[in-house]
């Protein structure tokens, strides 16, 4: 299925390993490993062009018998660093601190699996509480009030809430 004309050296990070260049769905150009991997993730095959081809396996989309298993190079190149057994485990990131939970539904009191229009509810029925125009001079309200409403603005836009459910931080305004 493969040849040796398919080979080539990677030059980008120095690696000097031999990879195959694809072509993906989206047309992009990837970089996979040499040889088929039990352990990868990438199909890849050749079209009746001879033009190799890659996708991503998926449950949706599993490995087809004229497809071979491969590795994507980017996760095996060494990137310019020549390791060695002493120099140990490559360094991690440091950990994220885990999100608080839900800060913004709470505000609102209503759940993280509430609908667009649970918010909507809720923000109305807050608003008609807090707002400023019926408690004049307490400050305590004025000041749920603004909480209240930027809750609702980050969960009313679904890109939004989305990154704060992915994140737990507040996106920045739009």
């Amino acid at each position: 299925m493969f040849s040796q004309t398919d080979l080539a050296q990677c030059r980008k990070h120095g690696c000097g390993k031999s990879i195959r260049w694809t072509t993906t769905e989206l047309g992009k150009m990837l970089a996979v490993d040499a040889y088929p991997d039990p352990d990868g993730n990438t199909a890849v095959w050749k079209d009746v062009f001879g033009v190799l081809c890659s996708r991503r396996v998926t449950k949706a989309r599993p490995l087809a018998p004229h497809e071979k298993l491969m590795r994507p190079h980017t996760s095996t190149c060494l990137r310019g660093q020549r390791r060695t057994a002493t120099d140990g485990p490559p360094r991690q990131p440091p950990p994220r601190p885990a999100p608080a939970e839900g800060e913004l539904y709470g505000r609102l009191g209503v759940d993280q699996r509430a609908t667009a229009l649970d918010i909507k509810k809720a923000y109305r029925r807050l608003a008609r509480q807090l707002h400023p125009d019926l408690h004049p001079g307490d400050a305590a309200a004025a000041e749920r009030f603004k909480k209240v409403t930027e809750a609702y603005d980050v969960l009313s836009d679904p890109r939004r809430r989305a990154t704060y459910d992915v994140t737990g931080r507040r996106p920045t305004p739009r």
